[in-house]
């Protein structure tokens, strides 16, 4: 399996003329210090079904299943995802940081 991914990556290098690895500068991770960058970051995640038209409105996004917004509204449960970690930052208890989180959402 390795040589029949190295020869691909080869022959795609050449085709395309380019050279490295295939996924070379395509991700990058950035680490998240600051607290105004991390709610931003989180909008932003939330909203991208919205941006790329794959839900219609922001309701629809409440079913939307690739999405991690309905696991912080509370409409889906997804243990491994840490909405607890994302919802301290809006208040202190959950009806209230749910409130502060939907709005910075909407805004």
């Amino acid at each position: 399996m390795r040589k029949f991914l190295t020869g691909y990556a080869i022959l795609y290098n050449r085709r395309h003329f380019r050279n490295g690895h295939l996924f070379q500068n395509c991700y990058k991770s950035i680490i998240c210090e600051e607290e105004l960058y991390f709610l931003k970051l989180v909008s932003y995640i939330h909203l991208n079904p919205l941006r790329a038209g794959m839900v219609g409105s922001l309701e629809e996004r409440l079913h939307y299943p690739w999405s991690g917004h309905a696991t912080v509204i509370n409409r889906i449960n997804r243990d491994w995802q840490d909405r607890e970690y994302v919802l301290h930052y809006f208040g202190e208890n959950e009806r209230e940081a749910q409130r502060a989180y939907l709005q910075f959402v909407l805004e």
